[in-house]
This record gives C-alpha cells, sequence and structure tokens, in this order.
C-alpha cells in the first residue's frame, strides 16, 4: 500500500504531479521538496513578461493557498542531499530524513556554464529563475550593449524583449543558423530575418573564445578574433539535466534519468519527470525534451504509474515561443529525414504553417501566428492521418478536412 510519495522539485512538474495524484484519488501523504523557497511559478515568463517588467513576479502556476487544501507538505528553500534507495529514504542538508513508498523526481535542470577565461567576471549572466531575470532586468536599457551567447529560444526571446527596451542586442551563434534544433534551418533564418529587423545584430559561425575585462566584463571575443563590446552577457547553450541525485543513487542516467514511457526509472519506487527526465518519444529514442506541455503530460502520465496504473505515453515534443513579435508554436522534431513543406506566406500576411513530411505522414510542424491551424496540425501528428504534399500546400483545403480522412478510415 502507498503510504508516502515525496516529490524532489517543486517546479511545473513536481505541482502538476501532485495536482495529478489528488485528481486521481491518491489520500495519502505528498511531500514537495525544493530549493527556492517559493512554490511553482512560470518560467516562460522570465525572458518575456518579467524580463520586460510588466509583471513584476511571474504567475504562480496554481494558487499558493492550493497546496494546503490539498494537503500537501511543503519544504521550500531545503536541499535533498542524497537518495538511498535501499531503505528508501531522502537526506536533506539538514540532516532530516524522509521515507517514501514512491520517489518523484523533477528536478529539472541547470544552465549550461562556459569554463573559458574570464567566465568569472561580474556582469556574465545566465538565465534560469527569478532571481536571473530581476538581475538581468536591472541592467538592461537605453545606453546598454547585451551580447547573447547562444542562438537558440532563450537566446532569441531575451534578444526580443532586450531590444524593445532600448537594449543594443548582439547574439553569437556557433552554428550556420539561429534555432536549429526546435524549428529547422528555414524557419531559423526567418527568425533571423526579423530579429535583424528589430535592430539585433546576430553573428554566425561564433565560437565565444573568451571574455575580456578587468572586474567586470567588457567584450566577448570569438575563436576567429572577432571582438564584441558587451556592458552585459547572457550565457544561453542549453541546460544540464540535474540528475546527480539519480546518479549517485545508482539510477541509470544518460543526459538525465533514463525512464521509460510511463516514467518509471531502472530503480523500482523510483520515477523521473520534467526536464531531467530522458523520456522515450514516439518517432525513437529518448531525451530531455525541456518543454512546458511534456513536462505536465510526463507528470500526469508519471503520476498514474506511481499508483499502479500505468498508461504508457511515449512523447512528441510540443512548445511555443515568442520572438521578434510573432508567435510560433511547435511540434515535432525538424531535424529528422522527409519533406518540408510550406502552407501559406506569413510576409503578406497569411497564416504559416510549415510541415515535416515523411512516408505520408506529418512528423513535425511550426506555425507562425497561426493558433487555429496549429490546432489542427497538432492532430494530424498525434493522430498521424495521411496526407500528402499537394494537400498540405493547397490553401483552398481547410486543414480540418483532412482530419476527416482518419475518420473515414476508422469506420
Amino acid at each position: 500500500m502507498i503510504k508516502t510519495i515525496v516529490i524532489i522539485g517543486a517546479g511545473l512538474a513536481g505541482a502538476t504531479a501532485a495536482r495529478s495524484l489528488r485528481a486521481q484519488g491518491y489520500q495519502g501523504k505528498i511531500h514537495m521538496v525544493g530549493e527556492e523557497a517559493c512554490v511553482a511559478y512560470d518560467r516562460p515568463s522570465l525572458s518575456k513578461d518579467v524580463l520586460a517588467g510588466k509583471l513584476g513576479d511571474p504567475p504562480f502556476i496554481m494558487d499558493p493557498f492550493w497546496y494546503a487544501s490539498a494537503d500537501i507538505d511543503l519544504h521550500l528553500g531545503v536541499r535533498v542531499t542524497s537518495i538511498d534507495v535501499v531503505s528508501r529514504q531522502v537526506l536533506f542538508e539538514s540532516g532530516h530524513t524522509l521515507a517514501y513508498d514512491r520517489l518523484l523526481l523533477a528536478t529539472g535542470v541547470r544552465a549550461r556554464r562556459m569554463a573559458i577565461m574570464g567566465c568569472e567576471l561580474a556582469g556574465i549572466h545566465t538565465l534560469r529563475d527569478n532571481a536571473d531575470s530581476f538581475a538581468l532586468r536591472q541592467v538592461l536599457g537605453p545606453g546598454k550593449s547585451l551580447v547573447i551567447v547562444g542562438g537558440g529560444l532563450i537566446g532569441c526571446e531575451v534578444a526580443t524583449t532586450a531590444r524593445k527596451a532600448g537594449t543594443t542586442v548582439t547574439i553569437l551563434e556557433a552554428g550556420d543558423e539561429l534555432l536549429l534544433r526546435v524549428l529547422g534551418h528555414k524557419i531559423g533564418a526567418w527568425c533571423r530575418a526579423e530579429l535583424e529587423l528589430m535592430g539585433v545584430r546576430i553573428e554566425l559561425n561564433a565560437q565565444a573564445s573568451h571574455f575580456e575585462g578587468k572586474g567586470h566584463v567588457r567584450a566577448v571575443v570569438c575563436a576567429d578574433g572577432r571582438r564584441v563590446a558587451a556592458d552585459v552577457v547572457l550565457i544561453s547553450i542549453g541546460a544540464e539535466p540535474a540528475d546527480e541525485l539519480a546518479r549517485a543513487a545508482g539510477i541509470a542516467c544518460e543526459r538525465g534519468v533514463l525512464v521509460d514511457a510511463t516514467g518509471a526509472s531502472s530503480c523500482p519506487e523510483v520515477f523521473a519527470v520534467g526536464d531531467v527526465a530522458a523520456w522515450p518519444l514516439r518517432a525513437g529514442g529518448r531525451r530531455s525534451l525541456e518543454t512546458y506541455m511534456n513536462s505536465q503530460m510526463q507528470a500526469e502520465t508519471a503520476a498514474a504509474a506511481m499508483l499502479g496504473t500505468p498508461v504508457p505515453a511515449p512523447q512528441v515534443p510540443t512548445s511555443w515561443t515568442e520572438i521578434a513579435g510573432h508567435r510560433m508554436q511547435m511540434i515535432g522534431d525538424f531535424g529528422g529525414p522527409g519533406e518540408i513543406v510550406l502552407r501559406g506566406d506569413v510576409q503578406n500576411g497569411q497564416p504559416l504553417v510549415l510541415f515535416r513530411l515523411l512516408d505520408g505522414r506529418i512528423e513535425a510542424a511550426t506555425a507562425i501566428n497561426a493558433a487555429k491551424e496549429f490546432s489542427i496540425a497538432t492532430r494530424l501528428v498525434v493522430g498521424r492521418v495521411p496526407v500528402s504534399a499537394k494537400q498540405l500546400q493547397d490553401a483552398s483545403l481547410n486543414l480540418r478536412e483532412l482530419l476527416k480522412t482518419k475518420a473515414q478510415l476508422c469506420t
């Protein structure tokens, strides 16, 4: 009988799991442990409205009063130092211990740092939590120059926000295009052009070599000798799963805690969800997805599995962003094989959707300023509806009509 569940990590994935456990009828003890001194909040807003000063603090995921009403025992502002999987206990830095029947790891990721000369200088930032966003907000504005090392989602989001605040912005991207991992080359190039229209300077194939300055950063120097002056630097080169507790406990990890499609780890009674989990993908392989929506789906799946009703849920990466005034929604990976198909023309004010088509099925889709189309595209991807490139390109054909194909095949 499951009497006590301990959740290490009080962010989105941990909070969603706790809510799902209660929704599924679990009435036993739930302990939620978090290193930050507050309950779960919306991290995507940190690079947008919070950084812009439109919000003083990010919105909470759930009302702070919910935890007490749901009888969740919160342990905030504390750190777990080890997990004993034999005695099924977690040990706190204070020496206090908690026993568990089921343990859920939802420890997330930490920003990847750069071990290069000058990395200790003041004025070099990363962005992972509310304190990071507040610190960065204080040093942006007219007359300031920001260099962002890394042209991924967070880097491009911060560039957008900083330019709107009047900051001079340069992005240094080591690859040959922005946003390659999540958006692919074609949309990445389009985003670069939109950012440049805002006044963002973008340097591609620019590998940061070292930082210059005396006490405070003054410039970023690239491996090929390019030098970019900076009052402020943001390192935005990805994140590392915070899986050290699992590794030390002997739980299998490989760039995250290795789990099956229910969230179960290699150790009985231990599960992992969210950014720390290397979760199986529907398209094959597994990895940490680092997306809001996938974290929620994983948390709900693992909650059911912990309670003995496992329903495997291989993931399809699903996320969104706002860059240069455009809302982009993404499902699937654009890095795989297949044909890239364009529908619409955003330059002429039409909704634009980009598809990756493989063997007559949509494996990935990206929508720009096209929420309705993305909703249908998501159903086409998840439902593995058979389509052709000609159908997708025909703007006169309502995408919803393609959903009828699956319905007809199922009758």
